[in-house]
């Protein structure tokens, strides 16, 4: 379960500086349609690095059921 842990939070990290990039890109965009196509992009991209944060709390909770039994 360590491991798992270890791979989510590398691959949490590395999404959330996707995301980090993709909101420079929705402040940065010259016309409006680039930003509203950016935003989607944005949106997509914070969906998925929600995902993996759930997918940590439920590990991490695992990991605690696991260890009180």
């Amino acid at each position: 379960m360590e491991k798992l842990l270890i791979k989510l939070s590398q691959w949490f990290s590395d999404e959330q500086e996707i995301l980090a990039q993709l909101a420079h890109d929705v402040a940065t965009s010259d016309t409006v349609e680039d930003m509203v196509t950016a935003k989607q992009v944005y949106m997509v991209q914070e969906v998925k690095v929600n995902a993996i944060q759930e997918a940590i709390r439920f590990a991490e909770f695992e990991q605690e059921e696991n260890e009180q039994n």
